[in-house]
């Protein structure tokens, strides 16, 4: 349903539900698809039906969340929010290129903070007036990786009507009892369940940035933090219950190379 053409992704009729596909074009020193942002674009292609109205797109990289939901006919209207000026340029010239430039607008934002004032007084023309919001944040930096969607929620509080939707990607390693603890970090929200999944994935730690995100989890661990949850590689074919935390994938990539196994996925949270 997704396929990449060199710096080009395409997003296939199936996931826009129109009789064109979207072309996201991702150059060097712009954000490029990973496998959670997929999960995202699948979560609101099949789910298109939780979406309508106006709705916010955090962290909006090269627009593909935001294209992708200004092309269906029951959404009038989605702003970007993103940090990166360059992923701003080019989810712009994506707009343009798939024709739905007057019902997207992008901001140069720190988290639900544009930059500008012009479109921070845009911005909270929004605030009580909006249906959804999609977000695929990074890990944060400094503490357990989930910050990033606490903020979310959180902020998100200020825009969401009564009834609102949050698409919400969380990927399985964080471990339930953190998607518990959300909706008693953020009071107000009510947890939907997931919304799409991948199915065991290796959490593959040739990645550098996967790799910093484990030793940062088992650093969380050993300070008393909540535990992270993979899967060890050797039970894919049996039950699919011999779980391990982060301390011991760490100690078990550095003895053996394997990386530990987990689900991206994206979860629906209810506002009200």
């Amino acid at each position: 349903m997704i396929t990449q053409q060199g710096d080009y992704s395409i997003i296939d009729s199936r996931l826009t539900g129109n009789a064109e596909a979207v072309k996201l074009h991702h150059p060097a020193g712009t954000f490029a698809l990973t496998p959670a942002s997929r999960m995202a674009l699948r979560a609101v292609g099949q789910h298109r039906n939780l979406l309508h109205g106006k709705g916010i797109d955090w962290g909006s990289g090269i627009g593909s969340l935001t294209i992708l939901a200004a092309t269906m006919e029951n959404i009038t209207q989605v702003i970007g929010l993103e940090i990166s000026e360059a992923n701003v340029r080019i989810a712009e010239q994506n707009a343009r290129q798939n024709k739905v430039s007057k019902k997207v607008h992008f901001m140069l934002s720190n988290s639900y903070t544009p930059l500008r004032h012009d479109d921070r007084q845009f911005l909270q023309t929004f605030a009580g007036q909006t249906q959804f919001i999609l977000a695929n944040p990074p890990t944060s930096e400094g503490d357990d990786g989930f910050d990033f969607r606490r903020q979310v929620l959180r902020g998100g509080r200020t825009f969401l009507e009564d009834g609102g939707a949050v698409f919400l990607s969380i990927s399985s390693q964080y471990g339930q009892a953190r998607i518990e603890q959300l909706t008693q970090d953020t009071p107000g929200y009510r947890y939907g369940g997931v919304l799409v999944s991948s199915g065991w994935q290796p959490f593959d730690l040739q990645r550098p940035d996967l790799l910093y995100c484990l030793q940062q989890y088992a650093q969380q661990e050993q300070a008393g933090g909540l535990r992270y949850t993979f899967l060890n590689q050797h039970d894919l074919t049996n039950t699919g219950k011999d779980f391990m935390d982060a301390q011991t994938a760490w100690s078990q990539y550095k003895q053996t190379g394997q990386s530990p196994f987990m689900k991206w996925e994206v979860h629906l949270f209810h506002y009200g």
